[in-house]
């Protein structure tokens, strides 16, 4: 018995392929710059226990194991890296095992998509507060917690999705399941929190862009989903970078996210403001120069909610040009990316513009909130010492967006676009991966890394020595014999 027919008797011969017609389908990601490598086996558990036995018959045969969510990674993260993968398609495991009203919290198999997960939760008067990346509406739980995602909403209030993983198991590179966070503790009967039994060892395998095991099933915080909720859209005309800083700024001085109750602060920067084609707001933002500014804030009480929202007009008044609004129609946003669930289509608004022949090669970094300005202006003259070479590989660079995150940070969606000319890539990739290089050594921080991020992050040596061989130890611990997600990270 081979190693196709060792796999196929775990999960069956339906949800075990090695045709490539079948196949080539997972070669592809949000990313086609990459290459696409086409797996020679693609299989598809649906529990824990089957995970685990997948594991161990691939270090029988020593073939690397690239685990897979909704395929939405913009840095070739769910794309194999060599023709021998056994690529692991999670979307089987797309339970919901728990919703634990009395704890506030949702255990679910990591497969399950955020749509997917917050329509459920919505019936039942809760949300999961950050909704997940961006690509929320087909992305999985587990590549959620595999970066430190956001923007998909809630990011502002919430934080990233990793913050709010309370439980966490895990199937490490030997088969051996371990569950980290509360139920470590084998007293503990039902998920509740993620620190107090010692060090903090989920955190490994949080953001660790799948390398240090195959995520199966995780608890998440849920809260009650305020009943009220409001909006404004501004254009800020005038030193739109600045200004856009200068008001959550201020924002953040009277407690943003606390005592305003800010779910999202959005800038997008000129010209990106033309790639929002939300029904009519694209006749309504068409003719901007300038950028855009949008907030939502939420309470629990109508009277607290008028009164943050008198409070945050006031100051956005101060540094914007005038507001865009009411309504959809005129301009105002708000209504449709809160009330209307469009947190996950507001992306990529700069590749909008480009129209359907581009694509995407992000490089979304982190910054203080206080420092994205200065950023922003560095981003625009890369722009302006590459245009020549933008302009031979037919590519644009710029700034999708700004998302504040909880506390003093935000991560700014910038990175090119590109044709999918084939004679072209590699010029891409090499522009691709300066400008990933440039932004990590003036000090960005990287939202997610993928396959080419987290290459660069080693390439660029961004890390000391030091960490990185600690780094290196740690992934043989967890995975002895490098099966999972070779490449990443350059292990």
């Amino acid at each position: 018995m081979g190693l196709y027919d060792e796999l196929a008797k775990i999960v069956g011969n339906k949800y075990c392929s090695d045709k490539d017609y079948i196949n080539i389908s997972y070669s592809r990601g949000l990313d086609p710059v990459l290459p696409e490598i086409i797996p020679q086996i693609v299989i598809r558990p649906e529990s824990t226990e089957q995970v685990s036995e997948i594991v161990r018959v691939a270090n029988k045969y020593k073939a690397p194991i690239l685990p897979r969510g909704g395929g939405c990674g913009l840095m070739g993260g769910s794309k194999p890296i060599s023709e021998e993968t056994i690529l692991v398609d999670m979307k089987r495991m797309n339970k919901i095992l728990d919703i634990d009203e009395d704890n506030h919290c949702v255990t679910v198999q990591c497969g399950i998509n955020w749509s997917q997960l917050n329509a459920r939760l919505f019936d039942k008067g809760y949300y999961t507060g950050n909704m997940g990346p961006g690509s929320g509406l087909a992305a999985a739980v587990g590549g959620g917690l595999s970066h430190h995602s956001g923007g998909g909403g809630g990011c502002a209030k919430y934080g990233e999705c990793t913050e709010n993983c309370v439980d966490l198991e895990i199937v490490l590179g030997t088969g051996e399941v371990l569950t980290f966070g509360s139920s470590a503790s084998q007293y503990v009967k039902k998920p509740f929190i993620r620190l107090g039994l010692g060090p903090d060892l989920m955190g490994i395998f949080l953001g660790d862009n799948g390398t240090m095991g195959i995520k199966t099933t995780a608890t998440l915080k849920i809260y009650p989903k305020p009943p009220y909720y409001a909006g404004k859209t501004y254009l800020l005309e005038k030193d739109p970078y600045e200004n856009s800083c200068n008001m959550v700024q201020e924002m953040m001085k009277m407690g943003w996210t606390n005592h305003l109750g800010i779910y999202d602060y959005f800038f997008t920067p000129p010209p990106s403001t033309m790639g929002i084609t939300v029904e009519n707001l694209i006749e309504s933002w068409g003719d901007i120069s300038g950028g855009v500014v949008f907030y939502v804030t939420e309470a629990y009480d109508e009277k607290i909610l008028e009164r943050n929202s008198e409070i945050l007009e006031n100051i956005a008044k101060k540094y914007s040009t005038r507001e865009l609004g009411p309504s959809k129609e005129e301009g105002n946003i708000t209504n449709w990316f809160y009330g209307e669930q469009g947190h996950w289509q507001i992306y990529h608004a700069l590749f909008s513009v480009m129209g359907p022949d581009y694509f995407a090669c992000t490089t979304e970094m982190k910054v203080p909130i206080v420092k994205f300005p200065e950023m922003l202006h560095k981003l625009d003259d890369w722009l302006t010492k590459n245009e020549e070479a933008l302009y031979e590989v037919d590519a644009e660079a710029g700034v999708s967006h700004v998302v504040m995150l909880d506390h003093n940070s935000c991560y700014i969606g910038s990175g090119l676009s590109a044709t999918h000319d084939e004679e072209l890539k590699e010029g891409v990739i090499e522009l691709w991966r300066n400008q990933f290089e440039f932004m990590l050594k003036e000090g960005m921080v990287l939202y997610m890394c993928g396959q080419i991020g987290s290459q660069v992050i080693i390439d660029s040596r961004v890390y000391s020595e030091e960490y990185y061989n600690f780094f290196k130890q740690v992934k043989k611990l967890c995975d002895p014999n490098n099966l999972i997600s070779p490449g990443k990270f350059r292990f």
